[in-house]
C-alpha cells in the first residue's frame, strides 16, 4: 500500500471503487473500466489485494437485489471452460509476457464483440424467437474466454456479458446470473490473493474506508439498472465490453 495517500489519489480510487459498486448493481462489465485505473493508481499486485473484499461486499449488495433471478444451468456450462482458461492462462505465463497476453485476450473479445454486432444487425430484434447459442463448442470458447480474461487481465466481466448477451438472458437473469458467478470466483480468489500476502490486515482496513464510495455505486447501478430497456442495457454492454478489449489491445 502507499505510504501516503494524496488527495488525488483517494480521489482516483474512489472513482474507480463507485465503477465497481455500479458494476455490480447495474452493469457488471463497467468494473472492467475500473481494473485498469486502480491498477494505474496502486499497481497491478497491490490493487489485486485492495479490491477482492470490495468486490465480494459488491457481491452481497447485487445479491440483495438479484439473488433469486440466476440461471444456474447457464453457469454450471461455463464452469467447465472457466477451469480450461485457468489453466492456458497460467501455462501462457510461463511462455510469454502478461502484456502480450493481455493483448491477446483483448482481441479475442474485440473479435467476440464484433461478431455479435454483425449478428444483431442480421436480425430485426432480440426475442425469443432468436434463442441463446446451444454450439457446445461456441459455449467452451466463452468459458475459456472469461477464465483467462479473469485470470490474466481482470476482464473477465466483459467475455461473460458476450456469452450472456449470446445466451438470450433476461436482464434480471442477466444480472443473477453474473453475481453469482463473479460472487464464486471471487470467495475463490481470497486463499491466493492472502498467501500471496495481497491481503493483509493493513490492506483489508484500508479497502474499509472505500465502502461509502463501494454503497454510492451500488445505488446508483441499482437506480440506472431499473431505468434501462433490454435494448439499450445489450447496445451498453456490447460497448462497454469493445472499449474494455481495446483498452487491453493498446495499454496491454
Amino acid at each position: 500500500m502507499p505510504e501516503t495517500w494524496s488527495l488525488v489519489l483517494i480521489l482516483v480510487v474512489a472513482v474507480s471503487v463507485v465503477l465497481y459498486g455500479f458494476s455490480k448493481t447495474g452493469m457488471p462489465v463497467a468494473g472492467v473500466m475500473a481494473g485498469p485505473i486502480i491498477a494505474a493508481a496502486l499497481g497491478p499486485a497491490v490493487a489485486t489485494g485492495f479490491v477482492v473484499p470490495l468486490l465480494i461486499l459488491g457481491d452481497f449488495m447485487a445479491l440483495a437485489l438479484y439473488r433469486s433471478h440466476a440461471d444456474w444451468h447457464l453457469i454450471r456450462r461455463l464452469v467447465p471452460g472457466v477451469l480450461v482458461g485457468f489453466v492456458l492462462t497460467a501455462l501462457l505465463f510461463e511462455f510469454a509476457s502478461m502484456i502480450l497476453v493481455s493483448r491477446i485476450l483483448g482481441l479475442l473479445i474485440l473479435t467476440s464483440v464484433l461478431l455479435e454486432v454483425w449478428r444483431l444487425r442480421t436480425e430485426k430484434s432480440v426475442t425469443d424467437d432468436h434463442p441463446g447459442i446451444e454450439n457446445k463448442l461456441a459455449i467452451a470458447f466463452f468459458g475459456t474466454l472469461t477464465g483467462m480474461t479473469t485470470m490474466g487481465a481482470n476482464a473477465g466481466g466483459a467475455a461473460m456479458t458476450l456469452y450472456l448477451v449470446k445466451m438470450r438472458v433476461s436482464m434480471l437473469a442477466f444480472m443473477g446470473t453474473a453475481t453469482w458467478f463473479f460472487m464464486i470466483l471471487n470467495f475463490i480468489k481470497v486463499p491466493f490473493v492472502v498467501s500471496l500476502h495481497l491481503l493483509t490486515w493493513n490492506s483489508l482496513l484500508i479497502s474499509l474506508c472505500f465502502i461509502p464510495a463501494l454503497a454510492v455505486g451500488g445505488v446508483v447501478g441499482a437506480l440506472a439498472f431499473r431505468r434501462m430497456n433490454p435494448k439499450v442495457f445489450t447496445t451498453v454492454a456490447l460497448i462497454v465490453s469493445a472499449l474494455a478489449a481495446l483498452w487491453l489491445i493498446i495499454m496491454g
